[in-house]
C-alpha cells in the first residue's frame, strides 16, 4: 500500500535530495574570489571568471546524491516486500552519510585550500538537505521496522 507513512518519508527524502542541484553547498567569499560550491561543481560568480570545478570533479556527489533518490524512489514502490524494501532505505542512509561526509570533510577541505578561504556553509542552503533527508530516512527506517513487527505479531496470531 502506498498510503502508509514511511511513503511520505521516502519521498521528502528523495525530493530534499533532489533539491541539492539547485541550491549551492557553501560560498567562498574574499576580496579576489566569489565562488558557490553546488554538487555539480563550483561556480565562479564574478563575471568572465571560468569554473573552478568541473562535474568531473564533483561526479562523486553526483553519483552518491542520484543513488539516494534512486533508492529512495525504489523502496516506495517495494512496499510488499519489507525486507527489501528496508535494504533499499538502509543503503539511502549509508550513502547519505558518505555524501554528507564527503562534502564537509574532503570537499570543504579541498577547496578551501584551493581558495585560501573557509567556506561560508550558512549562506548555502543546500547543505541542509543531506541532513533533512538522513531525518526522514531513518524515521522511514523505523516505520518501516514497526510494520515488519506487526505483520509478524499477526502471523504468530493465526
Amino acid at each position: 500500500m502506498l498510503q502508509r507513512i514511511q511513503t511520505v518519508y521516502l519521498s521528502i527524502a528523495a525530493v530534499a535530495m533532489a533539491m541539492l542541484f539547485f541550491f549551492p553547498f557553501a560560498v567562498f567569499q574574499s576580496d579576489f574570489v566569489y565562488s558557490r560550491f553546488f554538487i555539480y561543481g563550483v561556480v565562479d560568480m564574478v563575471p568572465g571568471g571560468a569554473n573552478s570545478m568541473g562535474i568531473i570533479y564533483a561526479l562523486p556527489l553526483i553519483l552518491a546524491d542520484l543513488g539516494v533518490i534512486i533508492f529512495a524512489v525504489t523502496a516506495i514502490f517495494r512496499y510488499k516486500d519489507r525486507p527489501s524494501q528496508l535494504k533499499l532505505v538502509n543503503a539511502a542512509f549509508i550513502l547519505t552519510i558518505i555524501l554528507i561526509a564527503g562534502v564537509f570533510f574532503l570537499y570543504g577541505y579541498i577547496l578551501e585550500k584551493k581558495f585560501g578561504t573557509p567556506p561560508l556553509w550558512s549562506e548555502g542552503y543546500g547543505v541542509y538537505f543531506p541532513l533533512v533527508a538522513l531525518l526522514f530516512l531513518m524515521l522511514a527506517i523505523r516505520s518501516i521496522k514497526r510494520d515488519e513487527k506487526l505483520v509478524r505479531s499477526a502471523d504468530r496470531l493465526r
